[in-house]
């Protein structure tokens, strides 16, 4: 017995049905390209445009936050030093020359040196809290006196997050960075490391258009 088959009782020129009318408008997604900013039907292998690849356009981007962590831990010391923030001091030279020092060339740290070895570090603060008010003739107090013996220090090859990491758990501001045979290259603070970080992050968004079109006008 042969069935019976019912056709579609849709009239000619008829709507079609809601479902239907929702696929047919339904717009197909875009890819925008990161070189040119072209708009690019979703899928395509390159940029009609430009002819970038826009194979990993579509790839899930680590968050800001992944983002700083992954330049910590890749990025040296290096990336930080600027030849500028180095002083050297010897025990025997007095708190009354650094202080002077300070002044002038507005600088906060100066690490001590004995033989070409690291035997110390003195900040701004440590005269703050070792020596104000308990001496009035700074010209008496020694370096050797007040200095922090045997500071933390890293290499320029280090990764930031291990100066970082010496930052945070010695509860001090200042990291002398030395090289292979201990003669000093500079001082790393952690101003320079908030500054650097910074200037990651503005060329990032500057050189990202689909930051860029993210960030919001305020």
């Amino acid at each position: 017995m042969k069935r019976k088959i019912t056709k579609s009782k849709t009239k000619p020129g008829s709507k079609p049905k809601s479902s239907t009318k929702r696929l047919l408008n339904k717009e197909p997604r875009k890819s925008i390209c990161p070189s040119c900013s072209y708009v690019n039907i979703s899928g395509e292998d390159r940029c009609a445009q430009c002819l970038h690849s826009l194979m990993t356009v579509d790839m899930p981007r680590p968050k800001s936050g992944e983002r700083m962590q992954q330049v910590m831990m890749t990025a040296p010391v290096a990336e930080l030093l600027t030849g500028e923030d180095l002083l050297v001091a010897q025990e025997t030279d007095t708190i009354q020359k650094v202080v002077k020092i300070f002044q002038k060339d507005k600088k906060d740290c100066i690490v001590v040196f004995k033989k070409k070895k690291l035997v110390g570090i003195l900040s701004q603060r440590d005269i703050l809290h070792r020596v104000a008010g308990k001496s009035k003739d700074l010209a008496k107090v020694t370096v050797g006196s007040v200095m922090t013996r045997n500071p933390e220090y890293v290499r320029a090859e280090d990764p930031i997050a291990y100066v970082v990491n010496k930052m945070a758990m010695g509860g001090f501001r200042h990291v002398p960075v030395l090289n292979h045979d201990g003669t000093p290259i500079s001082i790393v603070t952690i101003r320079d490391v908030l500054m650097y970080l910074a200037r990651r992050h503005e060329i990032r968004t500057i050189g990202d258009p689909a930051e860029d079109r993210s960030r919001k006008n305020y």
